[in-house]
């Protein structure tokens, strides 16, 4: 993944920052009551997380400072909107309110550029209770570069692990394509290489690898950060 061509360098008050666990509540009957004043709604989806046969809820959400959201005078959008984004998962209780389980000021990526397209493509939850956060990266000018990406997580041991990761990367100049698959259960990643001008396959390659312990949202931290075994996750 090529890292986004930042326009604007601005330093927002570390007072936006490191106040997630502070600004959300710990209950809330509905997802408009849980979110903060001033700030807004990304994105949310709803499924059963730890399998108790209650509905939970995961939902990204941004702040509205106007002081953050800054003028573009160049390509892309006219403005560019620099505040704060929190991803934030709330359980179901039997009392019918959400009670927070997790917070992250770090995981949800920024449109940080004018030329970006909205990177946050989504979440989804299976019948598995498995929680998918897609991002994709699509330039208007500045990178030839455009990719998918899929986190999927799994709730054990009181927290988020990540058990599977995937990726499609391409160049639009060259058409080269390379996609990969990660199963952390497995230990296996499978790299494969193509062109998308002609839908050919060009190679295909399995690694095996050591892994400890499982990475969670938490020690993910911020995605595309990560080094891990040649790519960043």
């Amino acid at each position: 993944m090529i890292k986004s061509l930042t326009i604007f360098t601005v330093l927002i008050s570390i007072a936006s920052f490191g106040q997630s666990e502070l600004i959300m509540p710990n209950k809330g009957k509905t997802l408009e009551k849980i979110i903060p004043h001033n700030w807004k709604l990304l994105d949310s989806t709803t499924g059963d997380l730890n399998k108790d046969g209650i509905s939970d809820l995961v939902f990204a959400i941004q702040k509205t400072t106007k002081e953050n959201i800054k003028l573009n005078e160049g390509l892309g959008t006219d403005t560019i909107d620099l505040n704060p984004r929190i991803l934030a998962i709330y359980f179901g209780t039997e009392s019918g309110a959400f009670r927070k389980k997790l917070v992250s000021e770090d995981f949800i990526i920024l449109r940080d550029s004018p030329t970006m397209d909205e990177p946050l493509e989504g979440f989804s939850i299976n019948k598995k209770g498995i929680l998918d956060i897609n991002f994709r990266f699509w330039y208007s000018a500045g990178s030839w570069s455009m990719s998918n990406h899929k986190y999927r997580f799994r709730f054990q041991n009181n927290d988020f692990a990540l058990i599977g990761y995937e990726s499609n990367e391409a160049h639009r100049a060259s058409g080269e394509t390379t996609d990969y698959s990660i199963d952390f259960l497995t230990k296996k990643m499978k790299i494969t290489k193509g062109n998308f001008s002609n839908n050919n396959t060009e190679s295909v390659e399995w690694k095996e690898f050591d892994l400890e312990k499982l990475l969670t949202v938490k020690s993910i931290k911020k995605p595309f950060e990560l080094e891990f075994h040649g790519i960043y996750l």
